[in-house]
């Protein structure tokens, strides 16, 4: 039985997209064996007769152990709000920061202050609780300085690659360090402006296609255009 998309089309609510032996993941409405769209999304279609469709617009949900970029937006007695661009907004108590009890709310803006940007880790989230947060593994904490990039939270796997390659070969082609939350932020942190404005563009781009099948080459096509435009 046939699939009716190819890898990368863009489908639209409703639109069929495989029937019978197909097996669809991603959010889709079965009628007996045919399988319809259910959200915009883009069709990735398996070897093995599976068909994947990855929805153009998702928001993103904490998920255990996930490293976040967030922003502070309050602050309370014993914790502090943290927007984590999600519908749900994150707490980061004190007993996450400190190993001893907390001090007072006087000292905790001079901490992190509304507005500093942190890099932490999702401690828990079970849809009843807001999300709780944690910075007290190495290299988490507030982030002073970089450029901040952001982009769909669908998409910045992208910017990590499989095993980590495609942030290892941004890291060492273009001098920086990189943040990833799986939130959607990117932090990028050069040893010159440049190298932080030419890290960015590469991000930015590597996420703005709502498909792309290689990453890695990608990102490596994406570098070579870039280093040419910056050194004309």
């Amino acid at each position: 039985m046939p699939v009716y998309v190819s890898s990368g089309q863009v489908v639209v609510p409703g639109e069929l997209v495989a029937e019978g032996s197909y097996e669809v993941h991603g959010p889709f409405v079965a009628s007996g064996k045919r399988y319809y769209a259910k959200v915009l999304s883009v069709a990735v279609v398996e070897k093995t007769k599976q068909v994947r469709l990855i929805p153009l617009k998702r928001v993103y949900i904490p998920s255990e152990g996930d490293l976040v970029v967030g922003k502070v937006i309050d602050v309370g007695p014993t914790f502090w709000l943290v927007d984590i661009n999600s519908p749900y907004t994150a707490l980061l108590l004190v007993s996450e920061v400190f190993p001893k009890p907390a001090p007072q709310q006087r000292e905790l803006s001079e901490i992190f202050r509304v507005g500093d940007l942190l890099a932490a880790k999702v401690l828990s989230f079970d849809f009843a609780h807001d999300p709780l947060l944690t910075v007290k593994e190495p290299k988490l904490g507030k982030v002073a300085r970089g450029l901040l990039v952001e982009v769909a939270p669908a998409r910045v796997s992208r910017v990590i690659g499989k095993r980590g390659q495609v942030a290892d070969y941004l890291s060492e082609t273009l001098g920086v360090e990189l943040i990833v939350g799986r939130n959607g932020r990117v932090i990028v942190i050069g040893k010159s402006p440049d190298n932080e404005a030419l890290a960015a563009y590469v991000v930015t781009r590597l996420c703005e296609k709502p498909y792309v099948e290689d990453p890695l080459e990608e990102a490596k096509k994406l570098v070579e255009v870039a280093k040419r435009r910056w050194s004309a």
